[in-house]
């Protein structure tokens, strides 16, 4: 989508509304750590394109495609879908419709269709400008100050990305560019990144505080309020391996690049326990095709996707 002009302040918005989006996404599934089926659902049937597609499908091809993509997760082809392999096809989908809609963005983006992406082009595509600010001069408005880093960071990580220093990004730098966890050469900056960003007395560790960031601890409040708790949480179960109250940089990386493992495993064990009719702890074809809609309305499938896109169900995957 192309947006119009607009001034850094709203930019500044539309940004973090988009990154939001991104990063709150298990939240919205698994709000406080509550299942959402209504969400299942919309994610499956949101909007009229989507619902008009599904519903062509008839009974017995939906189960055919259905049957396929069953025969494709068993990767052992013993009749069953185990944890692993459950989670490992939920991770394998999650990658392989981000690279889809990296190669889509490229497109967009490439406006002279050299296939390449440079700077300004990026610039035009997001803001209908190029936009260049100076790296030493601060702004006095707020709100502009917070737009100016957000868009100097975004100019250091697509520098980074491109590796052979020429014009533009090709679409294998583009996608390291947009999706810097599924690359290795942009591991070592985005944890410098984030070091600049929380580290903020400067020993090269995130601490609690530094993690919770601009939280301001009430005192005469006689509880912090939930979503402090649901951060402590994950800071200490999630992040913190070594229990030393502290993230060091390899403990930074999946916070600030959160893959989808996490996610994926969530769903599968979510998925056997709802589905396994006999407890032995995997899934038969005879026990998801006697409650096919929840399969079709999880990450599985991604929420029934995965039925009408034949990278998924065809012979050859």
């Amino acid at each position: 989508m192309r947006l119009g002009p607009r001034p850094a302040a709203l930019g500044l918005l539309l940004l973090c509304a988009a990154a939001a989006g991104a990063c709150k996404a298990e939240e919205l599934h698994y709000p406080l750590g509550e299942r959402r089926s209504d969400y299942d659902r919309e994610a499956l049937l949101g909007v009229q394109e989507d619902v008009d597609e599904y519903v062509k499908l008839g009974h017995e091809e939906q189960q055919k495609r259905l049957q396929a993509i069953i025969k494709k997760i068993d990767l052992d082809s013993d009749g069953f879908l185990t944890e692993s392999e459950l989670s490992s096809w939920i991770q394998m989908s999650f990658k392989h419709y981000a690279m889809q809609e990296a190669k889509q963005q490229f497109v967009e983006y490439d406006k002279n269709g050299d296939d390449t992406v440079t700077w300004d082009e990026y610039n035009i595509q997001m803001y209908d400008r190029v936009i260049d600010f100076d790296e030493n001069t601060a702004l006095d408005d707020a709100e502009e100050e917070s737009f100016r880093k957000l868009h100097l960071k975004d100019k250091k990580r697509f520098e980074k990305a491109n590796q052979d220093s020429g014009p533009g990004l090709s679409l294998e730098e583009f996608i390291a560019f947009e999706h810097p966890e599924e690359v290795d050469y942009m591991t070592e900056f985005v944890i410098q990144e984030a070091l600049e960003e929380h580290d903020k007395n400067g020993d090269g560790f995130v601490s609690l505080e530094e993690f919770l960031g601009d939280y301001r601890w009430d005192p005469t409040a006689n509880e912090d309020p939930e979503w402090i708790l649901v951060e402590k949480d994950r800071f200490v179960n999630d992040y913190d391996k070594d229990n030393d109250g502290r993230l060091d940089p390899q403990e930074l990386l999946p916070w600030v690049v959160p893959n989808n493992q996490g996610i994926a495993q969530e769903e599968a064990l979510h998925l056997i326990d709802e589905m396994d009719l006999n407890g032995d702890k995997k899934l038969s074809e005879e026990e998801i095709l006697e409650n096919p809609d929840l399969f079709l309305t999880s990450e599985a499938t991604d929420y029934g996707r995965q039925l009408h896109d034949d990278y998924f169900y065809h012979d050859e995957l």
